[in-house]
């Protein structure tokens, strides 16, 4: 079981996305737990506040290392699992599958959800978060970045999935795109009439054909929609 605990001044968001479908099955069964610690819990005067403004000047407010410090120190911790700290920002290293992998078999992630213009980099830097991002482009918050993370990171537990063996063919498993599927019904005819038939080797029952057309609709689409992939592929193979 990971223990999951969130940092957030926004814990009414939780779980969100992850207490449906499948996530929401894992964690009814206590494959991973969640626990939010609210910010606010630990701010300062009497409302409570958790930000102030940015030394130097510019538009915004910038979380407190103190109040940071106080919502972390109140998580218990068993210093014997394999726990890690994680700041969602977009100025962190990129998230991965990769990384989604090593964060599967942990015992423990904590998450600090930044706000406003972002979190004091003292806290970042002596608490020890290690800043990540999940995209080039910019939230409103840690909260939603979270969720994507944690629904990343979980599906990979062994249970999760109904078919785990999905998980050697999906996307970015391999450095490539996932090939296109098809399902039911065979001939599709739209609403003006169009009719769309399914590729013709997905029905032979040839299995090694029906892998082998896969297997260049991925290589096909990775050179096509993501070349930069295609190239990681190609140094692989040199």
């Amino acid at each position: 079981m990971i223990n999951v605990k969130i940092l957030t001044g926004y814990p009414e968001m939780f779980p969100g996305g992850l207490a449906h479908s499948l996530m929401g099955k894992a964690l009814k069964e206590n494959i991973f737990k969640l626990e939010t610690i609210n910010l606010h819990d630990f701010g300062i005067d009497n409302r409570k506040s958790v930000d102030d403004e940015p030394f130097g000047g510019g538009p915004g407010m910038i979380l407190r290392p103190d109040v940071v410090e106080k919502a972390l120190l109140s998580v218990s911790n068993n210093i014997n699992t394999k726990s890690t700290k994680i700041y969602l920002t977009p100025s962190g290293s990129l998230l991965n599958q990769k990384k989604l992998g090593i964060l599967a078999k942990l015992d423990e992630i904590i998450i600090l959800c930044g706000r406003f213009e972002g979190v004091d980099q003292r806290a970042i830097d002596v608490l020890g978060f290690e800043e990540v991002s999940i995209g080039d482009y910019v939230l409103a918050g840690g909260e939603i970045a979270a969720q994507v993370l944690l629904e990343g990171c979980i599906r990979l537990i062994p249970g999760v999935l109904g078919h785990p063996e999905s998980l050697l063919e999906e996307s970015f498993s391999n450095n490539l795109l996932e090939y296109p599927h098809y399902t039911r019904p065979k001939i599709w005819e739209d609403s003006l009439g169009n009719k769309y038939d399914v590729p013709e080797v997905l029905t032979s029952g040839h299995h090694s054909n029906i892998k082998k057309w896969r297997q260049d609709k991925s290589v096909e689409k990775t050179k096509k929609i993501r070349p930069d992939l295609y190239s990681k592929k190609e140094q692989e193979q040199d």
